[in-house]
This record gives C-alpha cells, structure tokens and sequence, in this order.
C-alpha cells in the first residue's frame, strides 16, 4: 500500500455525527448498524429503543402466564391432596363408625347366616337416596327418629322409607347391633318389614319397606270421607295392629320386642285398609324381667309409670294403644289444645258414666252400641294407671277378633248377647242428633246407665 493510500483511508467511525448506532470501519467507507433491541436508520438518526421494551413485556408477560399456570397447577394439586386427606378422613370415619357399631361383628354373623334377609347399606346410598336428608322428602317424624322416603340407588319403582333415629345412647350401640338381627327376622304381615340399615353415621339409620298409602292418623283426623270409616273399618285396624303388638311382645320366637312409641301416625295403611305397624326399629328388646330407660315416645301417648319412672315395659305399649283406640271411637286428638289428655278426659267420663258424649257421631248408631260399649270398656283398661292391672296386648288382640267376629254375625242379623243387652226400646224413638245435642231422654239416659254398668263390671 503507499503512502497516498494510507492517506486516504480515514476513519469515518471517530468523525461526529457520521454513525448514530454502531459503527463499523472499512476500506472505502464505514458500516452502521442499530445495537440489538432497537431499530431504525443508524446513518441518518438515533436508534429507537421500542423493540427492547416489546420484547421484554413480551417476555415478562409470557413469565407471568407461565408462573399462574404454574401457580394454578400447585393450587389444584393442594386441592387434590386436601380432597385426597378428606375423603380418606371420610372413609377413615365411616370404617371406625362402622367398626365402633357393630358393623364388622353384624357382617360376619350374616355371612354365617345366609337366610337372614338383611341389607348392610352404604353411608352413600344413603346420603343419595335421601338427597343429603332433604327435609322435603320427611314423611314423618316422632319420638325416636326422623323418616325420609328415598330410592336406594335411584330406583323410583321401589321406593323405601329411612329411618334416622335420633337420642341414641352410644352405651347401646354393641346390644342394637345384636337386636338388628333379632328386628330382621320380625315377620308379620301387620308389620312393616325391616329391610337393612346403615352403620356409617354416628346414629342408626334404618331401611323400612315404603307402604303406599297414608296413616291411621290421617283416616282418622284428615280426610273427610266417613264411608272408608266406619265402625267396621276402624275395628279391623285395631284388631290388626293389637296382633302387631303382641308378635312383637311374644316371646315364641324372638325376644320381647317393646315398641316403645305406640300412636296413630305410626299405624300405617296400604290401600286395602291393612294396618302395619311401624317405626319400631328404634325400640328396644328386652328378655324377661329386664326395662330399660332410653327409649323416647309421643305426648299424649306416654304411659304415666313410664314418666314417673323411665322404666319401658311391654304394658307401656298397651296404655298407647289404649290411647289409639278412644282416637278410633272419638277421633279427637290425644291432646288438646289446652294440652288436656284424651285419657284423663275420657276416664273422668267412663266414671261418671256419660262416655258417649265422646263417641264421634259418625259411629253412633244404634246397632253399634254394644260394640261401642265393649271397645269403650277395653279401652279404659287399656288406660289404668297400674300398669300390672292392664291386660297383654294378646290378650287386647284376642277380644277385638272376637268382636270382629261378633260384629260379622251381627251384620249377618244374628244379635249378640250385649247388643241386645244394649238395644233401645222400640217406644223411645232415640236417633244420633240427641247423642249430639245432649238432650237427655229417659231412654238416653238408660242407655248410658247400661253401659256404665256393664263397663264398672268389666273393671
């Protein structure tokens, strides 16, 4: 190279304002070129800086989608594992609530048991069959327990009535386990079936079979057609539930089984006017000469050596059912509004002998009187308040089959020794409208005699 062309080689890089970005010198000129993260014409201007902020918000914006991605799969992850610890505290608690009940002990003794027709159900059949005890599917409610109608695993065609009881002793659980097959082998057709339970909550739940149609109470206190209440009918009931009861209190083939919460809203009816007895599940089983005293019933109903003592006994049952029989002949409630008992009133009337101010009028006829004079008379011993006095339930259940069958003849025209003992004269010209007015004939007046009579002679 000479020295002219060294000459001429000049740095345009140091001269000012000849390159705004980077400069690079060559033979015969120079290269300028905008640093990385801006852009523009280096030659003419300064660089702009925007592409290195695009480019960085860019960035920090794709670092933040991905750290909430991220921040969202841990949360869910902590769900999972909190979902995970609970259902497994879920499981956990229903094998301890199953293992502390009986359950395994139940399980095993079914296994050897292969005829008892038993259902041990799922904590989840339950809740779903209830939809979580949705008060809108209660179709009952008493003394020892709250009823729900559901569908075991969603079957509407066979629906069934559960049962959660409710002021459970924890003490009991070991001994209601063992009377959960005892109550599964209860078999009358007067008894509503006791279909399996549930041993996964912290107080029993029972499986009954559902009975179409409604309750006792519901014929006697609600529908307005006297036609499906007749005398007829309501002995029938009576006679079916008392046979119910002294099943139950027999001893034959199981246990003594005391309902302990005997009343006209657990006496339930299918469509052909079938009584069957229900709600029994959480009563309790006792052997001869033993009572306990956790067993809750229904005012009104309560047998009062059973208040004063807490002591159950097969006779507490007969003094409710007692109660449920002047229900049957005065469908009056078994308080009143003034919370005075139907018992206590009725017995005032029986002893000063105008009882059949409280006969309901629809069944006050004439050729009723005897059987209404008899049924009167079983009540009110039904009702004593010495429990020892009162008779069995069989022997309740004996005398309304005889007076079923008494009450057949007399259909048929064949008069029974006390309906004619009870007939009124032919001159007396009596009818219903007087029973109601309280215009008292002589011949009414006879009447009530009569039967006063006859009643302090059955005493």
């Amino acid at each position: 190279m000479t020295t002219g062309d060294r000459l001429c080689n000049i740095d345009e890089c140091k001269e000012p304002n000849k390159c705004y970005g980077k400069c690079r010198n060559k033979e015969g000129g120079f290269d300028c070129t905008c640093p990385f993260g801006t852009r523009g014409n280096a030659y003419t201007g300064p660089c702009d800086g925007g592409l290195a902020i695009g480019i960085c918000a860019s960035l920090l914006v794709t670092l933040t989608i991905l750290l909430g991605i991220e921040w969202f799969r841990y949360k869910q992850r902590i769900i999972r594992k909190d979902l995970m610890r609970q259902r497994e505290e879920h499981m956990r608690q229903r094998e301890e609530y199953f293992h502390l009940r009986g359950g395994q002990l139940l399980r095993n003794m079914m296994s050897r048991d292969n005829n008892i027709p038993f259902m041990l159900y799922d904590r989840d059949q339950i809740e779903s069959a209830t939809n979580g005890f949705d008060n809108m599917l209660v179709i009952g409610q008493g003394g020892q327990g709250t009823v729900y109608r559901g569908c075991i695993n969603l079957h509407p065609d066979n629906p069934v009535a559960i049962k959660k009881c409710k002021g459970f002793d924890e003490d009991s659980w070991a001994e209601f386990t063992d009377e959960l097959l005892i109550l599964s082998r209860v078999n009358h057709e007067n008894i509503v079936k006791l279909l399996g339970c549930c041993l996964q909550f912290d107080v029993p739940i029972l499986v009954y079979e559902f009975v179409q149609n409604k309750t006792l109470y519901n014929l006697i206190h609600i529908q307005n057609d006297p036609s499906i209440r007749t005398l007829e009918i309501r002995l029938k009931v009576a006679a079916e539930s008392a046979e119910a009861l002294a099943y139950l209190h027999s001893s034959v083939d199981h246990p003594i089984i005391l309902h302990g919460d005997v009343k006209s809203t657990n006496i339930l009816l299918n469509k052909n006017f079938i009584a069957k007895v229900s709600d029994f599940g959480c009563s309790k089983i006792r052997t001869a000469d033993e009572n306990y005293d956790v067993v809750k019933g229904t005012m009104g109903y309560l047998d009062p050596e059973y208040l004063r003592n807490f002591q159950l006994t097969d006779k507490s049952d007969v003094y409710s059912f007692g109660v449920v029989l002047l229900e049957l002949l005065t469908r009056r409630m078994p308080l009143s509004v003034d919370k005075v008992s139907l018992a206590s009133i009725f017995q005032e009337a029986m002893r000063e002998g105008h009882f059949l101010e409280l006969i309901d009028a629809e069944i006050l006829h004439e050729d009723n009187m005897g059987l209404i004079s008899d049924l009167a008379t079983l009540a009110n011993r039904c009702l004593i308040m010495t429990s020892e006095s009162r008779p069995t339930m069989s022997t309740v259940a004996d005398e309304l089959r005889r007076r079923m069958a008494g009450q057949v003849q007399q259909d048929q025209g064949v008069l029974t020794g006390t309906s004619s003992s009870l007939a009124l004269t032919a001159s007396s010209g009596a009818n219903t409208s007087e029973y109601l007015t309280g215009e008292r004939s002589t011949d009414y007046y006879d009447l009530e005699r009569v039967a006063s009579m006859n009643i302090e002679f059955a005493r």
